[in-house]
């Protein structure tokens, strides 16, 4: 009877030695690494395509931190590699949800008559949005939406504002 009762002890006391190193948080400064997305020219100016660079942002709602960073210059160092922002026209961050695995990342922007980033800015910038928010396991589907329009896809297919879906 002894025995069992020093072995039940033994037990507790290893299950909660257990349980309070499984508490314990690993991270202390509340902080992630993770893949922003900008646009990438090159030191020559000679290439173009979206290419990520490492940030740190809010491990607990990491999704709105990253979009938030893209809008960022990045830094004298990075300009001189060839990176730039991908953001256009102002770029305001309005929100960045997500629901049921679709990201819904709404943008604002003035629309000045004097200033048209064309097709290929706004493509990239799309890009840039959509991989920075796939990086994160709960994100399956990306919306990308600016003033409420879809600038991108179906509205320079028909070249007309496409309106985004209403969020549910």
């Amino acid at each position: 009877m002894k025995n069992a009762r020093t072995l039940s002890t033994c037990c507790f006391v290893i299950l909660l030695f257990a349980f309070s190193c499984l508490a314990q948080k690993p991270d202390v400064s509340g902080t992630k690494e993770v893949n922003v997305y900008f646009m990438f020219i090159g030191p020559d100016g000679t290439e173009s395509k979206v290419l990520p660079l490492k940030r740190q942002v809010t491990a607990a709602a990491p999704l709105f931190p990253a979009i938030a960073a893209m809008l960022v210059d990045p830094t004298e160092a990075e300009q001189k590699l060839g990176y730039g922002s991908a953001g256009y026209g102002g770029m305001k961050l309005e929100s960045a949800k997500i629901v049921r695995g679709v990201a819904r990342i709404d943008f604002s922007r003035v629309i000045r008559t004097d200033y048209n980033p064309g097709d290929l800015q706004t493509l990239y910038f799309e890009e840039a949005v959509t991989k920075t928010a796939k990086q994160f396991p709960s994100v399956t589907k990306v919306m990308v939406c600016v003033n409420g329009i879809n600038e991108f896809g179906i509205g320079l297919v028909e070249d007309r504002p496409f309106p985004c879906p209403k969020s549910k």
